[in-house]
């Protein structure tokens, strides 16, 4: 994670060729695309509306921000209001950071109060990394985030 953009994206992708057959569902099908694009959000980069991948397990969580980075946003913010609350697994507090980034970027209040209190019990946490997988950063810099949202809308 503390390697550039793209020398960590190459990372990920060979330790994901090694998943390949591995019959685990979420780390065969799913992980590649989600870790990467946690990658791209760390680095604050916008994504390609390019698919990843198979975003298996993960798509109801990241398919806002799919819609985001294709200039959907109105579809985005109305898919956001919809989705029930990530799985209470590993990687919990990071699909909450990936809708409360997509909730700062579409205005979308209700889903940041959601995420702020979802996060809140995690504020000294790693987003993602109890995973081992990977990580979207301090979770407090994540309900930073969502309270200046929160006050700008």
């Amino acid at each position: 994670m503390t390697e550039p953009l793209y020398t960590a994206e190459a990372a990920y992708r060979g330790a994901a060729a090694l998943l390949d057959g591995c019959g685990m569902p979420g780390l065969e099908s799913g992980l590649l695309p989600l870790a990467l694009l946690c990658l791209y959000v760390r680095h604050e980069q916008h994504l390609v509306p390019e698919p990843l991948g198979d975003w298996g397990p993960y798509e109801p969580w990241v398919r806002p921000l799919l819609l985001v980075a294709e200039g959907r946003e109105e579809e985005a913010a109305r898919l956001l209001t919809s989705l029930p609350s990530p799985p209470r697994d590993l990687l919990h507090e990071a699909l909450w950071c990936l809708l409360a980034h997509t909730a700062i970027r579409v205005g979308d209040r209700t889903t940041m109060r959601r995420a702020h209190t979802a996060l809140a019990p995690a504020a000294g946490e790693l987003a993602g990394a109890g995973s081992g997988l990977l990580s979207l950063g301090p979770v407090a810099a994540w309900l930073e985030a969502l309270a200046a949202g929160l006050r700008h809308t």
